[in-house]
């Protein structure tokens, strides 16, 4: 169980308040139910920064403290208080769904999924387009981010001065497979029978064609979603850079890293990551190449040749997947191979800085 202590700033100190809190402050956790429970408040720092800062995530305010003997405490500003000391009206998915522990138990906020979340958003928040697509983007966070505990009451609604509701900035990110490794991927379903694709009983984990349904369920426009994985899917480097400076322990940061490095791997490549990569001036995907272009899948395979353009395309780009020639077949009677980039993991082309 996470401690979490409400603070005032009186001054230019906090103080610990019984009411009239606008802090809160998460000290290292208190349990053996855990691994590496001194490294809690520097991954939830991290993992927030890593929102803020690299994917353009809307965070709670949020900063790392030290006390007296050196150990680290989390702490981050309460959104939910007016300037003037009152609260704005807040509740969380859990809340709004009806669930509580007196009416579902001790699980209740590990009940239902994302896609019902994405429906309690589109009822309640007058603007929900730019509300789902952020919703999407947070999901594909924790994913990504190995948090295996995001749950019904980790997404809330806000009331805004004009009366009309909001989603929250987020909180309570961090990659929490450091703490539990034996969770799973994701708290909550993706929607019910996102294990049953063709991807999920291949593999055993959720790729790109889990997330593009998910999108499609809560009511996204498909290049919409598109967009938001090839930004959650091509910031590596700068999110590297974060975790390298980061206050975790080397042996935790090489695990975070690796971890994260896992996920995207398991996502493949969007449209626009292919076609970046086979020209990063005049994108495109079957953009002419002066040479062949190498192509290297999740199971260690390559192929070499060019991806070549043909009337069904635009059908099978819908899925994801590209019409290519291996150069081992260009003189055969049917030379095309049908390319899925939801294995690939890398496009190397020698003309691409053309």
């Amino acid at each position: 169980m996470q401690l979490k202590y409400s603070l005032r700033l009186e001054g230019r100190e906090l103080q610990l308040a019984e009411t009239g809190g606008q802090y809160i402050l998460k000290p290292i956790p208190p349990t053996n139910q855990i691994v590496e429970p001194e490294q809690a408040p520097e991954n939830e720092h991290l993992t927030m920064q890593i929102a803020s800062q690299v994917f353009d995530i809307k965070t709670a305010a949020n900063a790392l403290i030290y006390f007296k003997d050196g150990t680290p405490a989390y702490i981050t500003r309460r959104f939910d208080v007016k300037p003037d000391g009152s609260k704005y009206l807040q509740e969380d998915m859990a809340q709004i769904s009806g669930r509580s522990r007196q009416t579902r138990g001790e699980n209740f906020k590990y009940e239902g999924s994302y896609e019902e979340i994405g429906q309690l958003i589109r009822k309640y928040v007058a603007a929900f387009p730019p509300a789902l697509e952020s919703f999407f983007k947070l999901v594909l966070f924790h994913y990504l981010f190995s948090n295996g505990d995001a749950h019904l009451k980790n997404f809330s609604l806000i009331q805004s001065d004009m009366g009309d509701y909001t989603l929250t900035p987020a909180y309570d990110l961090m990659s929490t497979v450091l703490h539990t490794p034996t969770e799973t991927d994701l708290a909550l379903e993706l929607y019910k029978g996102d294990m049953d694709g063709a991807f999920y009983r291949s593999y055993g984990f959720f790729g790109q064609p889990a997330f593009r349904n998910f999108a499609e369920r809560i009511g996204l426009i498909p290049n919409r979603s598109m967009r938001i994985l090839t930004q959650l899917l091509t910031r590596q480097e700068k999110a590297m850079e974060l975790i390298q400076r980061s206050f975790l322990h080397d042996e935790i940061k090489a695990k975070y890293m690796s971890n994260y490095q896992e996920k995207v791997r398991r996502m493949g490549m969007t449209h626009d990551m292919i076609a970046a990569a086979i020209n990063t001036q005049y994108p495109g995907v079957y953009a002419s190449t002066s040479a062949p272009t190498k192509l290297a899948f999740r199971d260690g395979s390559t192929m070499v040749g060019y991806f070549q353009h043909r009337e069904d395309m635009d059908v099978l780009g819908a899925e994801n997947k590209y019409t290519f020639i291996q150069l081992k077949d260009k003189d055969t009677k049917d030379p095309f191979t049908i390319v899925e980039g939801d294995q690939l993991v890398n496009v190397e082309c020698p003309s691409s800085q053309n």
